[in-house]
């Protein structure tokens, strides 16, 4: 049996198959090799294991794609762990921007994004990533991404400049008062979290036009990022993750304004990387 997983920071999808044949497909939680330490990704992978009878002498191949994963001690540390779980498998750990490249362009040269919990970006000639633009994390990046969609959302509503309805929605959904958000938000060690937590809410509430106004403007702060580091108009552009694919319609209308084609877009990679 082989494995892919295709790990994001907030979902893992493992899918484990041999030729045309699928044994499971399992959800878990996601991996950020960046932050998350061997003891934490070793759980997960543990679970994938547990959860799906996995006879580990058995499986021949994993595809390991995920987030972090282009600093090569961070890939080193999750084949690491890997290897620790299926000493006999063949394990390959690339990032997740190769995960979308691979499952978007196919043979295809382009720039690809992917736009979730976190951002990322690239140039991909067809074979291989030879561009890429700096990833800054939640905390000084990740423009277009859940986690800065939901800054930008409670930034204007610590500030007031949120409708009363709309507000009032907030409170109740997250069940928080002003009070209680600049605590969570200042004393949780992992606030990116909670920020990532709340385009749920801006989805369900897109007809607002200030909801849409926030959502344009970190498309907008996407792409004018981009422009620092790519020629943006000799490539089309490709897309991945839950932002990207939910709020679609606003992400092809902002590209339009900046003169960038999309060429396709998709909520995740792991069925197209199964095809493989």
């Amino acid at each position: 049996m082989n494995i892919l997983i295709e790990s994001g920071a907030t979902k893992s999808t493992s899918i484990g198959y041999k030729d045309s044949s699928t044994f499971f497909t399992y959800k878990t939680s996601g991996i950020n090799a960046t932050y998350a330490t061997k003891v934490q990704i070793s759980a997960i992978f543990e679970e994938i294991i547990a959860k799906n009878n996995i006879d580990v002498d058995n499986v021949e191949k994993i595809r390991y794609y995920g987030a972090g994963c282009f600093n090569p001690n961070n890939a080193e540390k999750v084949k690491e762990v890997l290897r620790s779980f299926f000493p006999k498998a063949n394990i390959t750990v690339l990032s997740d921007l190769y995960a979308a490249c691979h499952a978007l362009c196919k043979n295809n040269s382009g720039y690809v994004g992917i736009l979730g919990t976190g951002a990322a970006s690239c140039f991909y000639d067809g074979e291989q990533i030879t561009g890429k633009a700096p990833s800054l994390g939640w905390l000084l990046g990740d423009e277009g991404s859940g986690v800065y969609l939901g800054k930008m959302f409670v930034k204007e509503y610590l500030s007031s400049q949120i409708e009363q309805k709309v507000a009032i929605d907030f409170e109740k959904t997250f069940s928080v008062s002003k009070p209680e958000l600049l605590e969570k938000i200042y004393q949780d060690p992992k606030p990116q979290n909670f920020f990532a937590s709340i385009p749920v809410f801006l989805h369900k509430n897109l007809e607002n036009k200030q909801i849409k106004n926030i959502i344009e403007k970190s498309f907008q702060d996407f792409f004018s990022q981009q422009k620092k580091y790519y020629s943006a108009h000799s490539h089309p552009w490709f897309f991945c993750g839950s932002i990207a694919y939910f709020f679609q319609d606003i992400l092809i209308e902002v590209a339009q304004k900046n003169d960038v084609k999309i060429e396709r877009l998709i909520r995740e990679c792991a069925e197209d990387l199964r095809k493989m």
